[in-house]
């Protein structure tokens, strides 16, 4: 059995990304460290965060997961903003909470890939659907759907 999840910007990732990189600030800035260390490494943590926030919370970047397929046997498949397909596994250490999902895959032309999906990320009864589906497995069929 295959199913279909198709993602949208997510506010609520995007605050959450902007408040935790205003707290790394400050606690660089509490550091006693040369300025110009201060200074670089506010600017990467600053980078980084816009880096997420286009790619992973307002999917604006051509490698920003825009969809993805689950199928049999923990096989997950991404579709990116450029039309590409990244084919994988469900690794260890998704979460799987009322208000948020993280889903950890391998890849199979290597490296890992994290989804991070809150409950402004996809349509309440696709969010539902999912966390049942990750939370009983994808083998076993989705007993809503059969309602």
């Amino acid at each position: 059995m295959q199913r279909h999840y198709k993602l949208r910007p997510s506010s609520y990732l995007t605050f959450f990304i902007s408040v935790t990189c205003l707290f790394s600030f400050s606690a660089l800035f509490i550091l006693p460290l040369a300025p110009i260390l201060l200074v670089v490494m506010g600017l990467i943590v600053f980078f980084v965060s816009v880096l997420l926030i286009i790619r992973d919370a307002r999917l604006a970047n051509a490698s920003s997961c825009v969809a993805f397929r689950l199928e049999t046997d923990d096989a997950i498949s991404l579709i990116l903003r450029d039309g590409r397909h990244l084919t994988g596994k469900l690794g260890a250490g998704g979460i799987i909470l009322p208000f948020v999902v993280l889903i950890a895959v391998r890849l199979e032309q290597g490296g890992h890939r994290g989804l991070v999906m809150l409950k402004d990320s996809m349509d309440a009864n696709s969010f539902r659907r999912l966390r049942v589906v990750l939370r009983w497995g994808v083998k076993r069929q989705d007993p809503v759907s059969s309602v």
